[in-house]
């Protein structure tokens, strides 16, 4: 399995923490010139980030990704959708306490875009 990288984590973990704080979901709006970004997380290891765009009405997922967080603090992505591309890829699944993954090359893929998007979200929200 691919974890994101320390700096993406750093990251990852302030998201997480916002939500917490919050009933345990949170929309980020810092910066009105980007998309929001909606943090939830979905258990005690799982949490999904996503931007929300709107089309014809219906909110979409552009993108929603989905980590599970193991306990030593690494963050793995497995789950990606774009609503507006009409992707997604799940490259595992959480089972129990645990993540299984069944492609490899997917999730690889998914972590090194989750670093890329992170950074992104860092700047973009001015995220200290």
């Amino acid at each position: 399995m691919t974890k994101i990288n320390e700096a993406s984590k750093i990251i990852l973990d302030k998201l997480r923490e916002l939500a917490e704080q919050n009933g345990g979901h949170f929309k980020l709006n810092n910066n009105p010139t980007y998309m929001p970004l909606s943090i939830e997380k979905l258990g005690k290891t799982v949490i999904s980030i996503c931007h929300y765009g709107e089309q014809n009405g219906d909110l979409m997922r552009d993108p929603e990704m989905i980590f599970w967080k193991d306990e030593s603090g690494d963050y793995f992505p497995f789950y990606f959708r774009n609503d507006y591309a009409n992707i997604e890829n799940f490259a595992g699944e959480v089972k129990g306490y645990g993540l299984s993954i069944f492609d490899k090359a997917e999730q690889f893929q998914q972590a090194k875009f989750a670093e890329t998007w992170l950074n992104s979200i860092k700047h973009q929200q001015e995220l200290a």
